[in-house]
């Protein structure tokens, strides 16, 4: 929720309101957070004086509704004259996922660790290493002494 520039007093009354509106129709608010007073991405005009707002107060109500009481809410709070704007979104809970812990392997050296080997075999290259790998590897294979077989004397 984004209201208007407002005293204490009249954010609060807002506030109040505001959370009042969302009991009223059936919410459990879970906590409100103040986001601070920054500034708008874009210029807003106040609903009642038109004038312009370039800067307000971010709130945030977590609170856990019905799509039907969501609904009417919405509207209810964007007629309310105090607020600027009012977003309501719906965000799926799903169970933490346990996480193992692997300090042993990240403790490793990169080139002891599995995670590292992988990501080198399976690593795509680009034209410009691949040809840097060629290289290095023919240098080293010229540098290597090789014994021809000499041919037998002729007769």
């Amino acid at each position: 929720m984004i209201t208007r520039s407002l005293s204490k007093a009249d954010l609060v009354k807002a506030l109040t309101r505001a959370g009042n509106t969302l009991l009223d129709h059936g919410a459990v608010i879970e906590k409100v957070e103040s986001l601070g007073h920054r500034d708008l991405p874009y210029k807003r005009l106040a609903k009642q004086t038109n004038e312009p707002v370039y800067a307000s107060n971010f709130f945030l109500f977590k609170a856990h509704m019905s799509r039907e009481a969501r609904q009417k809410t919405k509207s209810i709070l964007t007629h309310d004259l105090d607020t600027v704007q009012v977003d309501l979104i719906q965000v799926d809970t799903l169970p933490a996922l346990k996480v193992e812990c692997n300090l042993e392997e990240i403790l490793k050296a990169p080139a002891e660790r599995q995670a590292v080997s992988d990501l080198r075999e399976n690593q795509k290259m680009g034209h410009f290493t691949r040809q840097m790998i060629y290289k290095r590897t023919e240098k080293e294979w010229k540098s290597i002494p090789k014994s021809y077989p000499i041919a037998p004397p002729r007769p």
